[in-house]
């Protein structure tokens, strides 16, 4: 389970289950994984960081992003996995981060998270219809729509925690700057050359970034870091110094400072606390199988 393997069956980039009694401890998969509450409530955990889902919420896992799930033990949720490498041929290196979680912000764009749901219950009507092989070019199609959609509307860099975007210059440039620098040094060259090319002083440009994100660029950076270095933590017998220089740190305890802010605990005290064999693992993994027609009837326009 660290990292899970999904498989993917039938020629299709996309599966789709729905699973009852959900609790699953801290993992990660390759592929982009979103989740649809059907009924009761659960809390995906990243970090430090609860997210609680209710009847109707919608959230995105990214990629390889390392997150937990903890159900009322009612609850029922639609999992929808889509392929890793069918996201990278549709959008490479278009995002680093989607950030979609209707419990936090619906309210203030519903616009957003309507249509995706839309997406989400088109495809579960088709995937739920018997697909025969004619039909896969249809169901390809619509994943690309929604892929599209999903990381132009809930790309982090361009939206952050709100609902104004970043104009487009800034977004590309800060993600240049998020996939080629590593040092503090060259944040922060990074960040006067943009400062530079917009107009605005380096401190106005910080404040925007720090408004946005609620952290400055460079602790949005070392965030990446760390969540890195939780997977190796719970992946391999790596050393926190090795783990430390690996993801980008100087310096051991520069990963420590920031591991603790980000996930409440040192790295030594998160590897002893979630760390397990596989057997551990499938212990501590509790879920039911339910029929896909739950996830069709509840989701379809009708509603019935």
């Amino acid at each position: 389970m660290r990292p899970e393997s999904i498989e993917f069956h039938n020629g299709l980039p996309v599966q789709a289950f729905v699973r009852g009694g959900n609790r699953y401890p801290y993992h990660w998969h390759d592929a982009l994984e979103i989740v649809q509450v059907l009924k009761g409530s659960v809390n995906i955990g990243m970090g430090d960081d609860e997210m609680p889902l209710r009847e109707g919420d919608i959230a995105v896992t990214n990629i390889g992003e390392l997150h937990r799930m903890t159900g009322d033990g009612e609850d029922e949720v639609l999992f929808v996995h889509i392929d890793a490498a069918f996201c990278r041929s549709v959008l490479p290196d278009r995002y680093l981060f989607i950030y979609c979680c209707s419990s936090y912000h619906e309210a203030q764009a519903p616009e957003k998270y309507n249509v995706l749901k839309e997406y989400i219950a088109r495809l579960v009507g088709m995937l739920g219809a018997g697909l025969r092989v004619a039909d896969y070019s249809v169901v390809e199609k619509l994943l690309k729509e929604m892929l599209v959609y999903t990381v132009y509307n809930f790309d982090f860099l361009r939206w952050g925690f709100g609902t104004e975007p970043f104009d487009e210059k800034r977004v590309a440039r800060l993600r240049q700057m998020a996939q080629h620098t590593t040092g503090d040094a060259e944040v922060q060259k990074g960040l006067t050359t943009l400062a530079a090319e917009l107009g605005v002083s380096l401190q106005h440009l910080s404040g925007d970034i720090k408004e946005k994100f609620g952290m400055s660029f460079q602790e949005l950076l070392c965030y990446g870091r760390c969540e890195r270095a939780a997977r190796l933590l719970l992946g391999t017998d790596m050393r926190i110094v090795e783990i430390a220089l690996d993801c980008g740190f100087s310096d051991p305890k520069y990963l420590i400072k920031y591991f603790r802010r980000f996930f409440n605990a040192t790295p030594s005290d998160f590897r002893k606390a979630h760390r397990a064999d596989s057997a551990a693992l499938a212990l501590q993994t509790r879920y039911r199988d339910m029929p896909f027609d739950h996830a069709v009837r509840r989701l379809s326009p009708a509603g019935t």
